[in-house]
C-alpha cells in the first residue's frame, strides 16, 4: 500500500496546480466568493473544532501547564485571523471587485508579516509529553490541515488578489 501514497500526493500536487490555474482565470467574483467561503469555514468550523479539541485534551491533561499557554498562542492566533478576515473582506476585495484603484492605500499587501502562530503551536505540542496520546495527535492533525489550508488560501490571495491591485496601484 505505501507504493499508493506517492500517487495520491502527485495526484494531490497535479489537483492543486489545475485547480491554481482555474482561479488564476477565473472571474474575479468567483475567486472573492471562494475565498470568502474558506473565512466563513476557517471561523465557524475548523477554529472551533480546534478549540474543542485543545480543551478537551487540557481536561485530559490538567496537569500540563504548557497546554494552557499553547491553546492562549492559539486564542491570539484566532483573533489575528478574525481582524485580518475583517480587512481583506471590508477593503482589500471590494477594491479588487471594483478594479480601480485607491490611490490612499499602502502598496504594502501582503501576508510576509504575518506571524507563524500554527507553525509554531504544532512544533511544540509535538514536543510535549501527551504528543503521542491519540487526542493530541487528532488536534496536531487539525493545526496541520488548517496550516496546509491557510497557505492554499494565501496563495490565492497574494498571487490573484493582491497581485492584481499592486498592478492597479501602479
Amino acid at each position: 500500500m505505501d507504493v499508493r501514497k506517492p500517487q495520491n500526493i502527485h495526484i494531490k500536487q497535479s489537483n492543486k496546480v489545475v485547480e491554481r490555474n482555474k482561479l488564476l482565470h477565473a472571474n474575479p467574483a468567483i475567486v472573492v466568493d471562494r475565498l470568502k467561503a474558506s473565512h466563513w469555514r476557517f471561523e465557524n468550523v475548523i477554529i472551533p473544532k480546534i478549540e474543542q479539541s485543545f480543551v478537551g485534551l487540557m481536561k485530559i491533561f490538567p496537569e500540563n501547564p504548557s497546554l494552557a499557554v499553547l491553546f492562549k498562542v492559539f486564542i491570539k492566533f484566532e483573533l489575528a485571523i478574525k481582524f485580518h478576515i475583517s480587512i481583506e473582506e471590508d477593503i482589500i476585495f471590494k477594491e479588487y471587485l471594483s478594479q480601480q484603484s485607491r490611490a490612499n492605500d499602502s502598496d504594502s499587501i501582503s501576508h510576509e508579516d504575518e506571524e507563524p502562530f500554527l507553525c509554531e503551536i504544532i512544533y511544540l505540542l509535538k514536543k510535549e509529553q501527551c504528543a503521542d496520546n491519540p487526542f493530541c495527535r487528532i488536534l496536531i492533525q487539525q493545526l496541520e490541515k488548517f496550516e496546509l489550508e491557510l497557505e492554499e488560501h494565501a496563495w490565492i490571495e497574494e498571487n490573484i488578489i493582491y497581485k492584481k491591485i499592486r498592478e492597479q496601484r501602479k
